[in-house]
């Protein structure tokens, strides 16, 4: 089998298919991604319609869809690239502190709602999935983090 190189030397074959669904085409795991991906953003929009609980005391229905939409959004990529492939994203040097905080604060909200039944232990974990999410998308964009630094920068000097 040929292998393709390059800079930073040989790399699997293109046609070699890691991916969640190796049956699919890449057509249709293309639209299993785009659908998982897009359900998962309108299941954390819907979540909004219960943000207002937030304030009334109540934050475990907003918490709870906005993290299934994340994990919904995040299961689009075993479509793509797998979750062997997305999980070696995952503990790379750059992504492995904010993907552990990430995975950390989905399972700490669950268990803030249904064991320690704590509302101020949900916002603080809503609070830190968010961030680390953010986070962690940043650091596919290409100077995000950079952009997100600096403007918080800005903010804390006024």
């Amino acid at each position: 089998m040929m292998q393709i190189f390059d800079i930073s030397g040989p790399m699997k074959p293109k046609n070699e298919n890691e991916s969640l669904f190796p049956s699919l085409s890449f057509k249709e795991r293309l639209m299993g991604f785009a659908f998982c991906s897009v359900l998962g953003y309108f299941i954390q929009i819907l979540s909004f319609g219960s943000f207002i609980g937030i304030l009334g005391g109540s934050p475990n229905k907003f918490a709870l869809t906005y993290s299934l939409g994340n994990i919904l959004a995040l299961f689009g990529t075993a479509f793509l690239i797998g979750f062997k492939k997305q999980f070696e994203n995952m503990i790379d040097k750059e992504r492995k502190i904010t993907s552990i905080i990430f995975a950390s604060s989905l399972v700490m909200i669950f268990l803030s709602v249904y064991l320690f039944k704590s509302k101020l232990l949900v916002l603080i974990f809503l609070v830190i999935e968010f961030c680390s999410y953010t986070w962690y998308v940043a650091s596919y964009i290409p100077f995000a983090r950079d952009c997100i630094k600096g403007c918080l920068k800005n903010i804390i000097k006024q």
